[in-house]
């Protein structure tokens, strides 16, 4: 029942000051995956050769990889856009275990977040943030605290878990950050080279503390990114859409413009509803998110 701290997750920015500047900043990012990480999984780059008007940053969920947001990036690179998907900290590991993720800390998500629309700053004129899971909490902390961000769209975003108390949330947070990680395998899970198996207690402790920051920092302070679109999706058994929409209420009395859609429960979707591996619909959740991009 000890609280743990909150405070000190605000952005540094250091963002690129040209188009070679990112794709060098990439590239070193490149050099560094090569020995460690599998090459299904490594971050990727998108580019037409030069900065374009509009630069898409896409973030992938937890325990997956940017594997997972190829086709969707693909399909806004040929409406002639640079796309940036970079790998979350301490995924896609060529150990392939999930217990790596015990390692990522709070430091490790807020300088994601910022190396991420840093090099995006030389990739594009404008910029727009799509997460997906805790992917979408890591949109979130950046639609507070990036407003060289045009536009976040998150996606089914990790804040807490399904059918649990808000309450009981915290006390299992605060539990697994103090207690030893335990490894959670779960055997039906299918097997995919870019994606773990199971879960890490330490790691899913990690992100939930990662999203309280956030919604600390909302209640005290409005969002700098002035457009944000939030979709959820009805039929998620893995998160708490309550927290979502207390997150949406939040930044709507903060004044901020939001554009909210959820995927009917008859769709029969999963909480990845990205992942083609995963989800027999994603080109009907590409279709929505084009449309609502304006795309």
């Amino acid at each position: 029942m000890i609280p743990v701290s909150k405070a000190g997750l605000g952005s540094s920015p250091n963002p690129a000051s040209s188009y070679d500047e990112a794709v060098q900043r990439f590239e070193k990012i490149g050099e560094e995956e090569s020995n460690s990480v599998t090459e299904v999984s490594r971050s990727r780059l998108m580019t037409h050769g030069e900065k374009t008007d509009q630069v898409y940053v896409l973030i992938h969920v937890w325990t997956n990889s940017p594997r997972q947001f190829v086709e969707l990036g693909e399909l806004l690179y040929e409406r002639g856009h640079n796309v940036l998907i970079l790998r979350l900290p301490y995924h896609g590991l060529k150990s392939h275990t999930v217990g790596e993720l015990a390692n990522v800390n709070l430091e490790d998500m807020r300088a994601y977040g910022d190396a991420t629309i840093d090099i995006a700053q030389g990739l594009g004129d404008e910029v727009t943030v799509i997460g997906l899971s805790v992917g979408g909490a890591e949109a979130s902390w950046i639609a507070q605290n990036r407003g060289d961000v045009q536009r976040v769209m998150t996606i089914a975003s990790m804040f807490g878990l399904d059918h649990l108390p808000a309450f009981l949330d915290t006390f299992l947070m605060n539990l697994f950050l103090r207690v030893p990680n335990v490894n959670l395998i779960s055997p039906s899970e299918p097997v995919r080279e870019h994606v773990y198996r199971g879960q890490s207690t330490r790691g899913v402790a990690q992100v939930m503390h990662f999203g309280e920051t956030v919604f600390a920092q909302a209640r005290t302070t409005s969002p700098g990114v002035s457009q944000i679109i939030v979709l959820t999706n009805a039929n998620d058994s893995t998160i708490d859409n309550r927290q979502i929409h207390e997150l949406v209420d939040i930044w709507e009395q903060s004044g901020a413009g939001i554009v909210t859609y959820e995927f009917d429960a008859s769709l029969g979707m999963p909480h990845d509803v990205i992942d083609v591996t995963s989800n027999s619909k994603s080109d009907l959740v590409y279709a929505k998110i084009i449309e609502l991009l304006g795309e």
